[in-house]
């Protein structure tokens, strides 16, 4: 099992670096059947924190986030952490797959409906921040998959593509000391006993996902991670079918 979940993490990390997204939303769902809902957040958010520094350490230029942007979604993020925590401990591991395998599905039909859309214009409510902000803590400690609802707000922001991409990293980096008070605090932080070797998969995820970036169109990958996101979510709702 151990192989497989390695590989996993291998292309969930390459896809990330390939499109900017589809780290959590691919792993996840494979690794709640394999593993369970606690032990696959712990691992996502491990792994996934090594995915956001190795992004960190291969830009040649410093990041620069939307400061105000990070400040606001990260303080509506706290109490979203901890109710998603809760909801970790006491939702059953076939509810908590089929929820996830919707999630993923939804957001790829989003996705798809938004490629080639125009940028939308600047806006700037406090309301969808506070939305936004609560929604995906509470989803990044009850599945890890607590990406959707900020992209979806910054989107609105009219952030320029490396602007928004600083700021979901930043804002996953200064999440992280929240995430984890929350898991203990709800006692729902249990680490996979391989979580090491994930890292390292991980990390060479990104570095395959850098070399390939340059030898795919992006209309080709595009419809590669799509593809992939699909065949996990369904995965997912069969075996939560058959459970």
């Amino acid at each position: 099992m151990l192989a497989g979940i390695f590989a996993l993490i291998v292309v969930s990390a390459a896809l990330q670096s390939l499109s900017g997204f589809g780290f959590a939303l691919l792993s996840v769902p494979i690794l709640v059947i394999l593993i369970g809902g606690p032990q696959t957040v712990s691992t996502v958010l491990i792994t996934g924190t090594a995915c956001d520094l190795a992004i960190l350490a291969l830009r040649r230029s410093v990041p620069r986030p939307a400061g105000r942007e990070v400040l606001v979604l990260g303080l509506w993020s706290a109490p979203g952490m901890l109710a998603g925590a809760w909801l970790l401990g006491i939702l059953p591991s076939r509810w908590l797959q089929i929820f996830v395998a919707c999630l993923v599905i939804l957001t790829v039909a989003l996705r798809a409906r938004s490629a080639g859309a125009p940028r939308a214009p600047a806006v700037r409510r406090p309301g969808r921040a506070a939305a936004a902000g609560f929604t995906s803590g509470a989803l990044s400690t009850a599945t890890s998959l607590g990406g959707p609802p900020t992209v979806l707000y910054l989107a609105q922001r009219g952030l320029a593509p490396r602007t928004m991409r600083d700021t979901l990293v930043t804002l996953s980096l200064v999440r992280l000391p929240l995430s984890l008070l929350a898991l203990m605090t709800a006692g729902v932080w249990e680490v996979y006993e391989h979580w090491l070797p994930l890292i390292v998969a991980a990390l060479a995820g990104q570095f395959l996902g850098t070399m390939a970036f340059h030898r795919f169109a992006g209309s080709h990958y595009d419809r590669i991670v799509v593809t992939l996101l699909t065949a996990s979510a369904l995965a997912a709702l069969v075996a939560a079918g058959a459970s």
